[in-house]
């Protein structure tokens, strides 16, 4: 479970596009980026990562200027993950349970053929509405011009980060980041342009005896019946009144080889009226969104956000958490008097 909860994490990364674009202009960060040389440069970067929840590993990536990309994840000395990008498509090749994963998409292959500028502007762009960017020094990292930038939570005294970018060409060459008590950090060991590589190096060697399957099988949730989903978890959770129908649960992978449950709901007609997730979380609540206001909820300290863009109400109880999600036509009164009605 913890392999594929990582596969999904290195996937992501490579598959990471921004959110609505937003202007930084009249900064000095924007104002260097603008200047940066706009095309793609061909460069290797190895990079280590750790953090609270995770082992360390290894993350070594060939980016070429044509868009070419080969990305290798080490767990110590083991290949655990290789990722191939080129004109054909992309896949990741996981290497223990010997399958070749396709995952070809317009988003991976957008980003993919972005230059360093462009995906390091875009990453900052979608964090502007939640973060305050600022450079807080600039110094040098494997021999390379960088700014450090620091970006704390607009809303939040617990959620900041640094990330080191090289000046010239705007590679991302380190990132510290802390939420609440959860932290990670990245850092680029080895950084070469122009690297010289085989075309072979970036298409699937035709000796590996995998299997063939698709991102989408592999992450598909599969409804189950709540009562599986009750006797899967191995804690109780609240559900609501007999007047609300299940209409379909299930599971998705947690740390420590946890679950967590998605349960949705209906009326008799079957229209659905809400849905919310639970898993187990020692850690105290924590606004994740920004906007979020307090609330009391059962008896308890919660987060509520009400708006045009998300209709949401989160808190804890007997240390599982609980966020709840309604639909249209309910009214924020009525949802609430849902959530104080389960049991």
């Amino acid at each position: 479970m913890k392999k594929k909860m990582i596969l999904f994490v290195v996937i992501a990364l490579i598959m990471l596009s921004g959110c609505q674009m937003r202007g930084l202009s009249g900064t000095e960060v924007m104002a260097s980026m603008i200047e940066a040389d706009p095309s793609a440069k061909a460069y290797y970067m190895e990079t280590a990562y750790e953090g609270n929840e995770n082992d360390p590993f290894t993350m070594k990536e060939w980016r070429m200027s044509d868009g070419r990309y080969r990305m290798e994840m080490y767990e110590g000395e083991e290949l655990v993950y290789v990722s191939l990008y080129s004109d054909e498509g992309s896949v990741t090749l996981d290497y223990q349970e010997k399958q070749i994963i396709t995952h070809d998409s317009p988003e991976a292959a957008t980003y993919l053929a972005q230059t360093p500028r462009e995906s390091t502007m875009q990453m900052l762009e979608a964090m502007y509405d939640h973060y305050e960017i600022e450079v807080k020094e600039e110094t040098t990292l494997l021999d390379r011009d960088v700014f450090v930038l620091q970006l704390k939570a607009k809303q939040s005294n617990n959620d900041e980060m640094e990330i080191w970018v090289d000046k010239e060409d705007w590679v991302l060459l380190k990132m510290d980041l802390a939420f609440d008590e959860e932290w990670m950090t990245s850092e680029a060991v080895v950084f070469e342009l122009s690297p010289k590589v085989e075309d072979s190096f970036f298409v699937i060697d035709e000796s590996l005896d995998f299997e063939k399957v698709s991102l989408d099988e592999l992450s598909a949730i599969e409804p189950i019946e709540l009562s599986q989903a009750q006797e899967m978890a191995n804690y109780s959770f609240l559900t609501p009144s007999d007047e609300y129908h299940i209409y379909e649960a299930s599971t998705y992978p947690r740390q420590d080889d946890e679950i967590g449950i998605n349960l949705t709901y209906s009326d008799e007609s079957g229209q659905i009226l809400f849905s919310y997730e639970v898993f187990k979380r020692s850690d105290p609540l924590v606004a994740v969104f920004g906007n979020e206001e307090e609330v009391e909820i059962r008896s308890e300290e919660g987060l509520i956000i009400w708006d045009k863009s998300l209709n949401m109400i989160s808190w804890q109880e007997d240390g599982i958490q609980y966020s709840f999600y309604p639909e249209a036509p309910l009214s924020k009164g009525e949802t609430i008097e849902i959530i104080e009605g389960m049991n």
